[in-house]
């Protein structure tokens, strides 16, 4: 009789270890290339996130509510959190393309992750891969402290300084929209010495900036505050949140017609570098009224030009670059000069931008980047393509957001886009085009 107990208790206790060794194994997820470091830790050890959340906020509120908090509790962020903004930020859609469209033809974008040892994060698997231990949030996020540091980093066996940021850009507005829609903050922040380089990364890896994340502080408080004096088509609310909007993100290279509404062109043109609806009442920041993208040092140096069959058109977005009153904000397009300028446009990145409806030319104003600090440097140029890719990332969410699809072209002869836009190349620099329609 105690033997066959014994033997039952046997079984158990097996079926016990097998049930909890199959439940365990995904959840860590061990990678078959894992190896010891000199210390013993587990290189390359995966760990699967959860599923992520799907965001069913608008993606025009999304953007509206766009922002930097730089004040954080110690709250963890849970996985789910982390799980849900990382996916946005440079996740693997169900169709096999990223959430973020390629620059000049790539993907070179390399996210770590700093909680109390550093990660990796793996878009394929959407998981974290252990890369080293030890707690560098407070070296590499001195600036900020948060239960999260995210180290932004280009991959330079793939793409450049310039391109390399600019993919980096539409990133950065990915975790933007998603840590506010979950209740999290952020801010972009570049940081010396390099961003995340403390860390020890490889030599074909650039740290360009660091987003630390976390619980608020101070809570949102948005009070809906529409620029009532626009000569534009107010931009409204659409029935596409945030994630849908990620999900179907596509670039075309044609289109069926030749013509773009008023009111499409208004969304757009706004979604690159405009102000938001929403005037920041949280007391967390001292601008009221944010654009849709970050600056650094609150600069906001681009010019954003509308070229359309029938002309050139300038964006002015405000009389004023940052808004620390809320004021209402006058916005309209300033005629350059009429005729179709496309093919020329084509001629200098590619030959399907003669048929786009609309392109929108992103042209950095060097002036306007050596105010009390100067980076108008050839050297400092990577800086300005990741705002650059962030206002060019707003353009094909927003087109998204309207039925439409466009494409991020770089520009091979900065001369001639100067030229239609009777712009001394001297002066100014034209960075991406966006054809869509």
């Amino acid at each position: 009789m105690n033997g066959n107990n014994l033997c039952k208790k046997t079984v158990v206790m097996s079926l016990v270890i097998l049930f909890c060794s199959i439940a365990i194994s995904p959840a860590l997820a061990l990678s078959n290339s894992s190896k010891l470091d000199e210390n013993n830790f587990l290189v390359g050890q995966e760990y699967l996130l959860p599923p992520p959340k799907f965001i069913d906020m608008s993606f025009e509120e999304s953007i509206m509510r766009r922002m930097s908090m730089r004040n954080f509790t110690s709250e963890p962020v849970t996985d789910e959190e982390l799980s849900t903004v990382l996916w946005a930020a440079y996740g693997l859609r169900d169709d096999g393309n990223m959430t973020v469209p390629e620059i000049n033809g790539s993907h070179a974008s390399v996210i770590y992750v700093l909680l109390e040892d550093v990660y990796k994060y793996n878009p394929i698997n959407h998981s974290l891969v252990f890369y080293k231990e030890g707690d560098y949030r407070d070296i590499v996020g001195w600036q900020y402290s948060a239960p999260v540091q995210l180290g932004l980093c280009w991959n330079t066996d793939i793409a450049d300084a310039n391109f390399g940021s600019a993919e980096l850009g539409a990133v950065g507005q990915n975790i933007y929209f998603a840590s506010n829609a979950i209740g999290l903050g952020t801010v972009i922040t570049a940081q010396i010495p390099p961003a995340i380089e403390p860390v020890g990364i490889p030599d074909n890896e650039h740290g360009m900036a660091v987003m630390p994340l976390g619980h608020l502080v101070f809570d949102y408080n948005f009070k809906y505050r529409p620029m009532l004096f626009s000569l534009l088509p107010r931009v409204e609310f659409s029935d596409t949140e945030l994630t849908t909007a990620l999900e179907n993100r596509i670039e075309v290279n044609s289109w069926e017609n030749d013509s773009i509404s008023r009111k499409d062109l208004s969304h757009l043109i706004w979604a690159s570098y405009g102000y938001s609806y929403y005037l920041d009442k949280s007391g967390a920041n001292v601008v009221i009224r944010h654009h849709t993208v970050p600056s650094a040092h609150g600069y906001y140096p681009f010019r954003i030009y509308a070229v359309t069959k029938n002309g050139v058109f300038r964006y002015r977005y405000g009389l004023y670059n940052i808004d620390f009153w809320g004021l209402p904000v006058v916005s309209f397009l300033l005629p350059i000069g009429l005729g179709d300028k496309r093919p020329k446009i084509a001629s200098a990145t590619q030959g399907f931008a003669s048929d786009a409806p609309l392109n929108v030319i992103i042209v950095l104003d060097i002036n306007k980047t050596k105010q009390w600090d100067d980076l108008s440097d050839e050297s400092e140029r990577w800086i300005w393509y990741y705002e650059a890719g962030a206002a060019a990332h707003n353009v094909l969410l927003q087109a998204t957001s309207r039925g439409l699809a466009g494409n991020i072209l770089t520009i091979n002869d900065k001369e001639t886009i100067c030229s239609i836009l009777k712009l001394d190349p001297k002066k100014f620099d034209p960075m991406l085009v966006v054809p869509v329609g």
